[in-house]
């Protein structure tokens, strides 16, 4: 596994885990494979309770560590960019 953040290996994540390298928590909403903001609760599986701090540890069952990168901003602007060059804006 890796982290999120930063791409550093994480052998395993506990409610606890936080990334070796950036320090960032890493058993949270948005760094779920589940987590989807447009989802009830922000999350693609049916949870019965609502968590509302998405970026503090959490003891969900359903959590599986995303393999994307998080950074939206950086992927948003890359996604622009490859946008601009296709239409040659």
């Amino acid at each position: 596994m890796k982290c999120p953040f930063c791409g550093q290996n994480v052998s395993s994540v506990y409610y606890s885990t936080s990334c070796p390298s950036c320090s960032k928590a890493l058993h949270t909403c948005r760094t779920c494979s589940f987590y989807s903001p447009s989802s009830h609760y922000g999350c693609r599986e049916s949870v019965d309770e609502l968590v509302q701090d998405k970026d503090r540890p959490n003891f969900c069952d359903y959590f599986r560590l995303t393999e994307n990168t998080l950074g939206g901003e950086k992927n948003a602007s890359k996604a622009e960019d490859v946008f601009n060059s296709f239409f040659n804006i």
